[in-house]
């Protein structure tokens, strides 16, 4: 397209209707009037991004534990198309049942392009629960001249909804060795980070052009549209829900890329999946405490192939020798259990105050491969190890953090020595 300085564009304008004393209004000038008020919001959420603003939280259903039921939380998200999918209500969602025969699009929501057909699925095995568009309509208004009793466009009201989908996952991890069950949810849900494709393009930033990565990625095109929002993945066995991962694919509001084939490095994408892998493994560490006894037993190595760079952890003390009083009240993992040859030696203090700003830095940097990187830090939080002692507390907490963050201890007397602090800003 060529044009002058000063011309209008014509293309992709938004066609609004120009009501004036007189007019004769029509069905199809309200109906292009209410397209371009659409229209006009749909690239408002498009400028704010995509993803989850609040709410739309998924759980196993507790108190049916040998049925496939999910709760969902009630929320809002933006899909990549700009519209919002509001769900005014918490809701169980039975993933055995469906409703009707068909697909239900939104015929209404017409940029996108449609739901694929056929995407349905049931039965064990891995699934992705979205929140697409849909439409329905309500009620029959009155009319005038159409012969009521014939009439077939006499809707009253036709209602911009909203409805779940679960898609299969299985179909494309064909030709992959799955780990052991207990490794399955970490895996999957670092397959949905792009770990893989990440290690690759450090490899050979030069030369590797990334334009997509990461299993949701994959599934783009095939079986998820851009009206979806992906909302969890779903692993469900003979023996019912097994776990329920939000965060391998729940993201806050991201801008999409801009920066072209340098977005694997700086868009907004990447860091909204960074502070995902923080709750990602916060909520794995909730749900191993919820289903299990023997904490004390459990190694990292057996549960996750991967840590977020920054990662707290419930722990029993002792700690690396240190005398915490109290500590008989905590209840939780054992450090050196669990950590192995991976913790290091020493654990040091941290305060509070730095904390907020470990975890921010923190999602600059690659997660933690527990088969390549040799050693995390470990340190206690200072705030926390005084509640435990005065009883305030009965929980201890431990930090993680991978090698290339900077080192964040502070020296106490009596809890950690001088001169394994001494990078600290002071010795307290």
């Amino acid at each position: 397209m060529s044009i002058k300085l000063q011309q209008p564009i014509i293309s992709g304008s938004l066609r609004v209707t120009n009501f004036f004393n007189g007019r004769l209004v029509t069905g199809a000038d309200m109906f292009r009037e209410q397209n371009a008020r659409r229209e006009a919001v749909w690239r408002v959420g498009k400028a704010a991004g995509e993803g989850i603003v609040y709410g739309l939280e998924v759980e196993r259903e507790t108190t049916a534990l040998s049925e496939p039921l999910v709760s969902v939380s009630a929320g809002l998200a933006v899909n990549r198309c700009g519209q919002t999918l509001y769900l005014a209500q918490d809701t169980t969602v039975n993933l055995l049942q469906r409703f009707g025969t068909i697909e239900q699009p939104s015929k209404i929501f017409g940029e996108c392009k449609p739901v694929a057909a056929g995407t349905y699925a049931a039965g064990f095995g891995l699934y992705l629960l979205v929140l697409s568009p849909a439409e329905t309509s309500e009620g029959s208004a009155p009319t005038s001249g159409l012969k009521n009793a014939f009439s077939t466009c006499n809707t009253d009201v036709v209602l911009e909804t909203a409805q779940f989908r679960l898609l299969a996952i299985d179909p494309f991890l064909t030709g992959e060795i799955l780990p052991a069950p207990n490794l399955l949810r970490n895996y999957i849900a670092y397959k949905c980070f792009g770990t893989a494709e990440m290690q690759e393009f450090f490899a050979d930033p030069i030369r590797v052009e990334i334009d997509s990565y990461g299993l949701i990625d994959k599934m783009r095109e095939k079986t998820i549209t851009d009206s979806d929002v992906p909302l969890a993945i779903i692993n469900w066995t003979s023996s019912g829900i097994q776990f329920v991962e939000m965060w391998a694919v729940r993201r806050r509001m991201t801008r999409l890329p801009e920066n072209g084939r340098w977005s694997f490095l700086a868009s907004d994408r990447r860091q909204s999946e960074s502070e995902a892998m923080f709750s990602q493994f916060a909520d794995h560490i909730r749900d191993i405490r919820s289903k299990e006894a023997n904490l004390h037993t459990i190694t990292a190595v057996s549960r996750f192939s991967y840590f977020p760079p920054v990662g707290l952890l419930p722990v029993k003390a002792p700690i690396g020798g240190l005398n915490i009083s109290n500590a008989a009240a905590s209840a939780g993992f054992a450090p050196q259990t669990f950590f192995g040859q991976l913790g290091s030696k020493e654990v040091a203090m941290l305060d509070a105050p730095r904390l907020r700003r470990l975890i921010q830095e923190s999602f600059q940097h690659d997660p933690v491969d527990l088969k390549q990187d040799k050693k995390v830090r470990l340190y206690l939080l200072w705030e926390n190890v005084r509640a435990v002692e005065t009883g305030s507390s009965t929980q201890l907490i431990l930090i993680f953090t991978k090698q290339t963050l900077p080192y964040s201890g502070t020296a106490r007397f009596g809890y950690s020595e001088f001169d394994l602090s001494r990078f600290a800003e002071a010795v307290v």
